[in-house]
């Protein structure tokens, strides 16, 4: 084949959040290998030739972060020339939602360490995961704002008080309670349970609130 047309390699990354401690969450590696070894890095890696972009994505977060067995959503491709000083690469990018407190991390064979950051206080990162990670931000809450993506991150039973500080910390903005209020319920994703408590309804599944 021609040099021009020589095709460039093919990565995954994997944008992973949280809330708590009030703050917007993301999970980092600190890279083991060079380029930019030391430094931490959003969860990723190449694709092996047979594999489908999915299964690489789900298996490069389980051997960097010990996660495994979570939805992940395609979320952009990135192919800037440059953005990777070992060759040509296009990444597809991914990202999902967890409640932390259902998942251990701990950093397996590919990584040194893994860890959750405050959005607003983050390392420097490698590459290209800066624009990355502002791209994933945007799109977490435009998405919020239209479906129920919420239910990741709480609890099955929860107050309207408790759903709003969650809409507010990822929106990172306040939140008129009255106008709160009115607008979650004529969304129609949630359902009183109890006194004072609410459930998302149960026909709602992960991949139908993203699409």
């Amino acid at each position: 084949m021609s040099e021009k047309y020589t095709n460039p390699a093919v990565t995954v990354d994997i944008v992973i959040f949280s809330v708590f401690d009030d703050t917007l969450k993301v999970l980092l590696i600190k890279r083991k290998y060079q380029p930019f070894d030391n430094c931490w890095a959003i969860p990723g890696g190449f694709v092996d030739y047979n594999e489908p972009l999915e299964s690489a994505a789900l298996r490069e977060l389980e051997e960097e972060t010990g996660i495994k067995d979570v939805y992940l959503e395609q979320l952009h491709t990135i192919g800037t020339p440059g953005r990777d000083p070992r060759e040509r690469t296009v990444s597809v990018v991914y990202f999902a939602l967890l409640n932390s407190k259902n998942f251990k991390i701990k950093a397996q064979s590919d990584a040194k360490e893994a860890a959750w950051f405050n959005v607003k206080e983050l390392p420097e990162l490698a590459f290209d995961h800066n624009d990355i990670l502002s791209c994933a931000i945007e799109t977490l809450r435009l998405k919020l704002e239209n479906f129920p993506i919420a239910k990741e991150l709480l609890s099955d039973n929860f107050t309207l008080n408790q759903l709003q500080k969650l809409y507010e910390i990822i929106l990172d903005r306040k939140i008129d309670e009255g106008r709160f209020k009115c607008e979650i319920l004529k969304m129609n994703f949630i359902e009183k349970t109890g006194a004072h408590v609410y459930g998302f309804k149960k026909h709602i599944s992960f991949s139908s609130r993203f699409y």
